[in-house]
């Protein structure tokens, strides 16, 4: 082959190689812009997700109580129950999966609750959280898992009644004293020791279980933490840890919390336990709290030990707040505009979202029902959900309301009420 042709194919195949490497530049520029442009649309997705108003309905123990008998049964009542949710304009349901120490599906750390079957630790054969989500999903509707930390039992202090693999039994008959501490009794009812770090773990590791396992959009709590102590209990249930503590701080050298916030520093470490183990496995699973609606109350010597400020101002601790601001335009001692106000008005991040609970379960009560619950504003209108929307909305703080429970679109007696809820949902 001659010079002349020996350059002729050299370079052509430097051209065939400039083009190729011309097209792989092209495409890769062409990849990054595909990329970016996925980034952006999943980050204004995300933003519309983070501004769009929250309408959330609580479905708690007793509604769900023996429909898991069977598999069909559980389908046709989760199917139905989510598309009244749909049809009301609701875009969130907040099951309750763990009610009293129990599941809603099977765990490895708790026995299934006796709300899926009617048998505590009977198995139904069949996952029923795994079926919320997805239907949840199908429909376009977002899913928190409702959880209960601390309540082992509800009315009952018998550990022999407990199922046998229960944690709550096994620990409250261990020979080792310190585990036996982990749980305990008052107000005729059985708790976890919110004092103790094998409680603390437990918690967590049963919140992993659920966000690892399970595509659920968050972890839900209510008000339920310390029991209602009062004076009489004030210096028992955990006080005996509290004592160690003491005791350990003039060891140390160290200054002593007083016992109120000291409780309220277990229930702190919980809160943020549980924040740090969502966020480690699904950082897009938020966590969110609804605690009693009246400040004065939670922050009270001998109950509740949630210290809400804490956690609304600071990071690493919730996603959410939603407040159960349970009473009418008119009541008394905790009026709704007043709680509302009170709330919107505590110094929160930006990421911390407020939300309010709304008493749905009292929407159409009787005059005689609203007096036995010191409240004659919700029998004297059907338009308060409606107005307490609007009025919520007006703060501009609050980024959407939860109501309690599901029963309230489905009562007769409440009917006028949501009707003229739904004409302030577009």
């Amino acid at each position: 082959m001659s010079r002349k042709v020996w350059k002729m194919a050299a370079f052509v195949f430097t051209a065939i190689l400039l083009l190729a490497a011309g097209r792989i530049i092209i495409e890769d520029i062409e990849e990054k812009q595909e990329d970016e442009i996925t980034l952006l649309r999943n980050d204004t997705d995300s933003a519309a997700k983070a501004n769009k108003e929250m309408r959330a309905v609580w479905i708690y123990f007793e509604e769900m109580n023996k429909k898991a008998t069977t598999y069909t049964k559980w389908k046709n009542y989760i199917d139905e129950t989510f598309a009244v949710c749909k049809a009301k304009k609701m875009n969130t349901v907040i099951l309750q999966v763990r009610p009293c120490a129990d599941a809603m599906y099977p765990s490895k750390y708790y026995p299934w609750s006796k709300y899926a079957t009617g048998t505590a630790g009977k198995n139904p054969g069949f996952d029923p959280l795994e079926y919320a989500v997805t239907a949840a999903h199908k429909l376009g509707l977002e899913i928190h898992a409702w959880i209960n930390p601390y309540r082992i039992t509800l009315s009952s202090t018998k550990i022999s009644e407990l199922p046998s693999d229960s944690i709550a039994r096994k620990w409250a008959t261990s020979g080792d004293k310190s585990e036996r501490r982990n749980v305990l009794s008052v107000n005729n009812a059985l708790y976890f020791n919110p004092a103790s770090a094998q409680v603390r773990n437990l918690v967590a590791k049963g919140v992993q279980e659920i966000v690892k396992k399970y595509d659920v959009d968050g972890i839900h709590m209510d008000d339920y933490f310390y029991p209602s102590l009062g004076t009489k209990n004030l210096k028992k249930f955990d006080y005996s840890e509290y004592k160690t503590y003491v005791k350990e701080c003039k060891a140390n050298n160290e200054t002593q919390k007083s016992l109120v916030s000291w409780r309220r520093s277990n229930v702190n470490k919980m809160v943020r336990k549980v924040y740090n183990i969502v966020k480690l496995n699904d950082k897009n699973c938020i966590f969110g709290i609804s605690p009693a609606g009246n400040l004065k109350n939670l922050y009270a010597d001998t109950k509740y030990y949630s210290d809400v400020k804490l956690w609304m101002k600071s990071e690493g601790y919730i996603d959410y707040i939603c407040p159960q601001i349970y009473w009418s335009f008119t009541q008394t001692t905790a009026p709704y505009k007043k709680m509302v106000n009170q709330w919107a008005e505590l110094p929160r991040i930006s990421k911390v979202k407020l939300y309010i609970g709304l008493a749905g379960y009292r929407a159409g009560i009787s005059m005689k029902e609203a007096k036995a619950v010191a409240d004659k504003g919700w029998a004297k209108s059907n338009t308060i959900l409606k107005r307490q929307v609007e009025y919520a909305r007006s703060t501009n703080q609050v980024k959407g309301f939860c109501i309690f429970s599901y029963r309230t679109f489905t009562k007769t007696s409440a009917a006028k009420e949501v009707k003229n809820l739904l004409k302030v949902l577009n």
